[in-house]
């Protein structure tokens, strides 16, 4: 293509996106941008700037333009999504509601933009998979977070409890042997060995106390982190209660449109498509497929 024609083809798309601006036409508007897109190998959210030579009033005009048709349209096709004049899409209309995130109004497409917003598909598909157990599988990890401390301590303690408790008594046994057998010897021999086992006593005396003192220390390190585990869990427990609650209210209102999860997520991923082929409908332009589609 030689300069005349290029500066033609640019005529003629600004003639047409003009044209299409004029007939408030969202689909040639889109189709614009669609093209415009492909063509210059630009990302589609970068598109309405280059197309309106970086007028940010203008862009913004054309935004709200669009959103006004595209959250129509939504209001159908994902019903339990509330869309904010701003672009937030909300999860429902209940109590402790959750953003699910923002429309882009160029993909079409609802874009999840934090973890706290992409957890929610994987908390609805985890609930789907056995919704009867589901606030009990989220208490029993909430459990195991908090008393991971005070279980490895209760394990140490009880290892400790669990040592062989005739070992004390076993060793003053032969302590007392040795001494009875020491009587047969000489008077030098006997006062020898006799301070020698009575030094060994001592020993293991001291040795049986340092061990019921570090257990002594261990239950009280235990009885600690049980406690500060116990309050944490019963301040974190209505806190679970509550956002499985609204798990369990996100997914009711997804089944409720849609068979399962599977094909609530295939609706998201298709949004784009299914929107454009609404458009041609209301044109006159869809083909049998489109209109299969809606």
């Amino acid at each position: 293509m030689d300069t005349e024609q290029c500066l033609n083809h640019q005529k003629r798309f600004f003639t047409d996106f003009a044209q299409a601006w004029q007939d408030r036409s969202d689909l040639n508007l889109y189709d614009g941008i669609d093209a415009t897109a492909d063509s210059l190998r630009l990302e589609i959210s970068e598109v309405p700037d280059y197309i309106l030579a970086y007028d940010k009033q203008a862009e913004s005009e054309l935004e709200s333009y669009l959103q006004e048709g595209l959250v129509k349209w939504l209001a159908e096709y994902l019903p339990f999504f509330e869309i904010s004049p701003n672009g937030i899409v909300m999860f429902g209309d209940w109590y402790h509601r959750r953003q699910f995130g923002v429309l882009d109004v160029w993909q079409r497409r609802i874009v999840q933009t934090n973890e706290e917003q992409r957890a929610i598909i994987p908390e609805l598909q985890e609930l789907s998979t056995d919704p009867d157990n589901y606030l009990q599988s989220q208490l029993n990890d909430l459990h195991n977070r908090i008393y991971e401390k005070a279980d490895a301590l209760k394990r140490e303690l009880d290892a400790s409890h669990s040592d062989d408790p005739e070992a004390p008594a076993s060793a003053a046994a032969d302590n007392e042997r040795s001494r009875t057998q020491q009587k047969t010897r000489s008077t030098g021999f006997k006062n020898f060995f006799q301070d020698f086992m009575e030094g060994d006593d001592s020993e293991v005396a001291a040795t049986n106390e340092a061990e019921h003192h570090d257990t002594k220390d261990l239950q009280q390190q235990y009885d600690e982190a049980k406690q500060t585990a116990d309050q944490r869990y019963n301040q974190q427990q209505r806190q679970v209660q509550v956002e499985s609650a609204v798990v369990r209210y996100e997914y009711q209102a997804v089944v409720a449109q849609y068979p399962s999860m599977k094909d609530f997520m295939q609706a998201l991923n298709e949004m784009p498509a299914r929107y454009m082929d609404s458009l041609k409908v209301k044109a006159g332009l869809a083909t049998q497929s489109d209109k299969d589609g809606e």
